[in-house]
């Protein structure tokens, strides 16, 4: 399953891309929802300003319900990138758990793409290993 945020139709760079994406996000989901994937974004970004090198799991101790850890993952692009040409791809680690990627809107996903598949695999298990978290 594969999520896309189309690009900005104005200037990117005239834009307030992350303030335009809040307002959409704020009218779509319901205010306590809204504040939830705030409070996951913070808290992320709390962690990642305290010397954390990655988040490899989700604040909020399961808290978030699917489509608001797609939400949250969309969001987190936005904030690092300023551009809304991402996707959100699902992909299953080699023991057989569910996550997302986010990845960039010029690469197409396509079946001929083992390779890559492999390679994304090979690069989630080791942070995992390196990371010593039993998160997917």
């Amino acid at each position: 399953m594969t999520e896309s945020h189309p690009a900005d139709p104005g200037d990117a760079e005239e834009n307030d891309v992350l303030g335009a994406y809040l307002e959409v996000l704020r009218a779509r989901l319901s205010g306590e929802r809204f504040a939830l994937l705030i409070r996951a974004v913070e808290t992320t970004c709390r962690l990642l300003g305290d010397g954390h090198q990655a988040v490899l799991e989700l604040p909020g101790d399961g808290e978030l319900a699917p489509e608001l850890q797609r939400e949250y993952l969309s969001l987190m692009a936005v904030m690092i990138t300023g551009h809304l040409d991402h996707r959100l791809v699902e992909v299953t680690s080699p023991d057989g758990g569910k996550g997302w990627a986010v990845v960039d809107n010029a690469v197409s996903p396509s079946p001929a793409r083992g390779a890559d598949r492999e390679w994304i695999d090979t690069e989630l298990d080791g942070i995992v290993r390196a990371s010593g978290s039993t998160a997917p």
